[in-house]
């Protein structure tokens, strides 16, 4: 790791990335919404000190919400398959929360479990991850849960924090950042001696929600797939899945042909485990029939499943579902209550 500081300003620091020809995305307020797009100028952001975070999250710039796998067409009965490249692009995302870039390296698991993604990894070889340190937070903010702080270094590239004078520090994370700040000795000076640390990160910390005690909640999963707690949350679901299309590490996806006429494209779509359909077989049984039974998968699939196989929760904390959800169906005070129920007597099942 090496330490740099901004000889510039935040705005001045993104623009001395565009002027590096590189394509930048950062939060902007696009249609009343602050969301990740694609910018000109600096003039067009909204800086760190003005959110708390983004809508929806930096995912769909590796992982798309559609995006097109295989072109194929038919001549008589003749068909024709042609592989469809990603389209890449050398992209330097600013200004994500260390909740979103540590969502990353969890994703990173998943798409190279069993087969190697490359339209995902492709595209996250190419893009640089420049995460902000978070400097207020909301009652939906759980990071610290999860095992990320409001300065959390995983998963970005380059993380910029202030010291206890409020000026930027750029703190190098990758080779891709060491990389990224040789590019802008313009406006980065390296510095040798520790950096004065700053106690809001820590204030931040300290005010958000405590702790969950996720060794307990997962010995409760593990014994608790019939319990009738699930009915109880099951019965306040909307099945919307607002909360599964802004979470930064949920990653569930449908396939599909959209053709027209002798031609067409095989697309993969972000799906989502609350949807009734997500698991109808084609004879028409659906082992998840209820909402009961998917609002369960998703906290299983959070907090035990995944963690079996990685040893990773599958969450980190930023509250979006939270903020999203039109029932205020809370995981956070689903998942902290969870172990309040009895678990099951010897002989139950």
């Amino acid at each position: 790791m090496k330490i740099y500081k901004l000889k510039t300003s935040y705005k001045e620091f993104i623009n001395a990335l565009l002027k590096k020809r590189k394509e930048v995305v950062a939060p902007v307020n696009y249609k009343n919404t602050l969301l990740f797009r694609q910018i000109t100028s600096a003039d067009e952001i909204v800086e760190p000190g003005n959110y708390i975070n983004t809508v929806r999250s930096a995912k769909e710039f590796m992982f798309p919400i559609t995006e097109p796998i295989i072109e194929f067409s038919y001549k008589n009965k003749d068909i024709q398959l042609d592989d469809y490249a990603p389209e890449l692009k050398h992209r330097v995302i600013v200004g994500l929360r260390p909740c979103d870039a540590a969502a990353f390296p969890v994703l990173d698991d998943i798409f190279n479990y069993e087969y190697k993604d490359e339209f995902y990894n492709s595209r996250r070889t190419e893009n640089i991850l420049v995460s902000v340190a978070c400097e207020n937070a909301d009652e939906s903010c759980f990071c610290t849960s999860v095992g990320i702080t409001p300065d959390s270094f995983q998963g970005s590239d380059l993380l910029l924090k202030k010291n206890a004078a409020g000026n930027f520090f750029a703190y190098t994370n990758s080779d891709k950042g060491e990389q990224l700040a040789g590019l802008l000795k313009d406006v980065l000076e390296e510095v040798i001696d520790l950096v004065d640390e700053n106690p809001v990160y820590k204030q931040v910390a300290e005010k958000m929600r405590t702790p969950l005690e996720l060794d307990k909640i997962k010995e409760w999963l593990d014994k608790n797939f019939d319990n009738p707690a699930w009915d109880e949350y099951g019965a306040r679901c909307l099945g919307c899945a607002s909360c599964a299309f802004l979470c930064p590490t949920c990653h569930c996806f449908d396939i599909v042909d959209e053709m027209k006429y002798d031609k067409g494209l095989r697309r993969k779509n972000w799906d989502a485990c609350q949807f009734p359909v997500f698991t109808m077989h084609a004879s028409g049984h659906n082992p998840r029939d209820k909402q009961n039974k998917r609002y369960r998968q998703r906290v299983m699939h959070k907090f035990k499943y995944y963690n079996d196989r990685f040893n990773k929760t599958l969450c980190t904390g930023c509250g979006r579902c939270i903020r999203s959800c039109p029932v205020n169906l809370d995981i956070y005070e689903v998942v902290r209550s969870l172990p309040l129920n009895p678990l099951p007597k010897e002989g139950d099942f």
